[in-house]
């Protein structure tokens, strides 16, 4: 590997390269180059000088393996140098580089990304930070929420006391009573012309008469 500086001019797109970037992360790349000047340097490859009518041609061309997108920001900006990783590999080599330099990354842990999102948004507004980074302005403010602290638990006194559920097993005799004890109560809600009744008014209702079934009322 050799860093240096080469003419765009010289620089080639592989032909089989597959990486696209969305327009919006374009322009923000290309804010980010015009603002700053820093960039990772663009992997690219030597490749044969070709023959023109008999006689090699003498200015060397090189293919870009990595940043083709920062290679065309480079152009729109008007540069005519690019920084370069020289890597002199085969064909075959180029196209295993083309298919995982673009592609081997890691992923941000959403609470680190948070914190330094946290960090950079001082002076400077969602909207703002929105068009330096990656993330649209929605996603921003989800990072800032994020790394805002957990609310005070409240307290045991204030918190009203959760529904407990009730399982029981019926035998077949038991089942057939709460089946004739289901269609008492739709019938009796029929009656009083309201044909349905609440679920919790039917489920009364139902206890209070299988109490009073079974003796226990």
């Amino acid at each position: 590997m050799t860093l240096r500086w080469l003419p765009l001019d010289a620089l080639d797109s592989h032909p089989e390269n597959a990486n696209r970037m969305p327009p919006d992360l374009f322009e923000k790349l290309k804010g980010h180059v015009a603002r700053t000047g820093r960039y990772e340097p663009i992997v690219v490859r030597p490749v044969p000088s070709p023959v023109t009518r008999g006689r090699v041609r003498k200015s060397q061309r090189y293919q870009i393996l990595n940043g083709h997108h920062r290679a065309a920001v480079l152009r729109q900006l008007g540069h005519t140098r690019a920084r370069c990783d020289v890597w002199d590999v085969d064909d075959d080599e180029a196209r295993m580089l083309l298919a995982t330099l673009n592609r081997l990354e890691g992923r941000d842990d959403p609470k680190a990304r948070a914190r330094l999102v946290v960090h950079l948004a001082t002076g400077r507004s969602a909207e703002d930070l929105a068009r330096l980074l990656p993330e649209p302005p929605d996603a921003v403010e989800r990072l800032l929420r994020l790394a805002e602290p957990p609310p005070e638990p409240a307290a045991a006194d204030s918190l009203e006391p959760l529904p407990q559920a009730l399982t029981f097993f019926l035998s077949e005799e038991q089942h057939a009573l709460v089946s004739e004890a289901l269609g008492a109560v739709a019938e009796e809600g029929a009656a009083e012309g309201s044909a349905r009744l609440g679920r919790a008014e039917r489920l009364e209702r139902l206890a209070l008469w299988y109490l009073e079934s079974v003796g226990r009322r």
